[in-house]
């Protein structure tokens, strides 16, 4: 047996276990939310977060997805060039707990004691050498596995030795944790993050490292801005869907070969990264205004790669 093959059986056994697990009375009827979602068996990194949210990942099975927790995650991870293909991600509570009222609970301690098992058995069948946490019960959810002494508040984006491994604590990526870390420092948080992992992942290509976004997608990024003018990073996302659902309807085919992931307040396309639009559309202007991205084109830009009609 390899030991793809071996991390394989251990994780199938493990989401059994989790399954049928029954040890908190108010979850029993809850999604458990471990699968092939959470990410890459093999990977070198695992972020941890607090427990599914109700809107999000008890919804759609997939961690920090769906919510707004999940798309400023989403959001974060994009701005410093880490994939999902990247990490794997799970929760320290692997099933959402609510209150009397169906709204999201604050895991207990119990609860969070009861899905430790769970927790380090994950951390053996991943062996990733970075860890990240998500808030501070993530990090105390820890303890249950290597004590240690860290706290959120005085060790937040740096590099902590834990458990033979690299334990970097991070806020949770929800609305109310930015109040006490803004968006912008949560983003320098992710890029520290990244020139981690970047730091011991496999040497990338220089074409994927300097990665560009495709011509087509390029052009029609070019377009819309010359004619809306600055707009949001996210309204450029929604019009850029818009113009290729119209084509498609008129034309009968694409514009660009572009993909989308649905997200729940709108589509995000893969090839509009920051980073690679920066490379691939002259004179491109992108600028912040209270935690919001703005995009627009400078005076003279052309066309990547010629014209593309409408």
């Amino acid at each position: 047996m390899t030991i793809t093959q071996s991390k394989s059986s251990l994780f199938e056994k493990l989401t059994q276990d989790v399954r049928s697990c029954v040890l908190c009375e108010r979850m029993c009827d809850s999604s458990r939310i471990l699968g092939r979602s959470s990410g890459d068996l093999s990977a070198l990194m695992m972020f941890i977060g607090e427990a599914p949210g109700r809107l999000g990942a008890d919804d759609t099975s997939i961690p920090f997805h769906g919510d707004r927790a999940g798309e400023n995650f989403e959001r974060l991870i994009a701005q410093a060039n880490i994939s999902r293909y990247d990490f794997f991600i799970t929760n320290a509570v692997l099933c959402n707990p609510k209150d009397e009222k169906g709204n999201n609970a604050t895991p207990t301690r119990r609860e969070v004691a009861n899905c430790s098992e769970f927790l380090g058995r994950q951390l053996e069948i991943i062996q990733p050498r970075i860890v990240v946490t998500l808030g501070s019960l993530a990090l105390q959810a820890l303890k249950q596995i290597e004590d240690h002494s860290f706290e959120l508040s005085a060790d937040v984006r740096k590099a902590k030795s834990w458990n033979g491994r690299l334990l970097i604590p991070l806020y949770h990526p929800g609305q109310r944790a930015m109040l006490h870390r803004s968006f912008l420092n949560q983003l320098a948080d992710y890029r520290f993050v990244a020139e981690q992992f970047h730091g011991l992942a496999k040497p990338r290509s220089k074409a994927i490292r300097q990665g560009r976004t495709k011509a087509d997608a390029a052009n029609l990024v070019a377009m819309i801005l010359s004619v809306s003018g600055p707009i949001s990073y996210f309204r450029l996302h929604k019009l850029f869907y818009l113009v290729e659902y119209h084509y498609l309807r008129a034309k009968g085919r694409r514009l660009t070969s572009s993909y989308a992931i649905r997200q729940k307040d709108g589509p995000y396309f893969t090839d509009l990264h920051i980073g690679k639009l920066k490379r691939s559309v002259p004179n491109l202007v992108v600028s912040t205004n209270r935690d919001r991205l703005t995009v627009s084109i400078g005076d003279g830009s052309k066309h990547v790669g010629g014209r593309s009609s409408l």
